[in-house]
């Protein structure tokens, strides 16, 4: 008798199962078929795993060029060269209380703040966010829906930015010669004849080795320049038109043209 039950018990779970995964045009897929947490439609659906908790946390951006055609072309760093800076929430469809040195901004528009730096004085200054939104209460019970942070970024002056170095690596047209390229800043003495290294903030750049033949060029031309990050656009074939990118271990890659030829540079900082 007890056999007969069993059996008769697991024909029943055999003929459940098969009726809750039968598949047709109108019945999805049975749950023990797909293992995605991000489909309703599986069993190890989890509606809170692409959640977060309400944050006041937020980016700092330098602009690479603050006027012309190349205008809002953002690159995040928190040293910061003159220009403009943008401050911008993570946290989207909130209220924002902006902290910024004197000045307290507050309403829903205010997601990302953009202010100039070109009379700031180099230094270390504060940002700070308080975001109010109304919180996920089913994936963060414990959630106010009020958060604050802040941070700090550096205003720093033209000889303190990492591009202004030498870097030691090597073109990808010759990878078994290491060559030595560099960036500086220069001004013209009284009588405009002698060129000499400059920290002013109106300084020219210089271009030491670009086109791999001990060569320096003078640039007097507007470019985009920042900490890690410059970029050059030019008509002149014998100036360098692209960019070059400082991360923050001190490696870089910079990527130009010169005289119709494309080079790119891999290296990392030597002074």
């Amino acid at each position: 008798m007890k056999e007969i039950l069993k059996i008769s018990f697991l024909l029943l779970l055999i003929l459940l199962v098969a009726v809750g995964c039968r598949k047709d045009d109108d019945s999805p897929v049975c749950p023990a078929s797909c293992d995605d947490p991000t489909n309703p439609e599986c069993s190890n659906y989890d509606p809170c795993l692409e959640e977060n908790p309400v944050t006041a946390d937020f980016k700092i951006y330098d602009d690479v060029f603050s006027a012309g055609p190349n205008s809002d072309q953002w690159f995040e760093d928190d040293v910061i060269y003159r220009g403009r800076i943008k401050f911008e929430a993570l946290e989207d469809s909130a209220n924002y209380t902006w902290y910024l040195g004197q000045e307290t901004l507050n309403g829903t528009e205010f997601k990302e703040v953009i202010r100039t730096t070109v009379d700031v004085e180099p230094g270390t200054y504060t940002a700070a966010l308080t975001v109010d939104k109304e919180p996920n209460s089913m994936c963060f019970p414990n959630d106010t829906g009020r958060d604050s942070i802040f941070k700090t970024f550096d205003v720093v002056g033209v000889c303190d930015l990492m591009i202004m170095n030498k870097f030691k690596g090597v073109f990808e047209s010759d990878p078994q010669d290491s060559v030595i390229i560099e960036m500086y800043t220069w001004e013209f003495l009284p009588g405009n004849t002698i060129r000499v290294p400059s920290c002013e903030p109106n300084a020219d750049v210089a271009y030491v080795n670009f086109a791999n033949d001990n060569d320096t060029i003078f640039d007097g031309s507007a470019s985009g320049m920042l900490n890690r990050y410059f970029e050059r656009f030019s008509n002149q074939p014998f100036i360098p038109v692209g960019y070059l990118e400082v991360l923050e271990d001190g490696t870089c890659m910079a990527e130009y043209e010169m005289y119709d030829q494309l080079r790119v540079f891999n290296g990392r900082i030597i002074e």
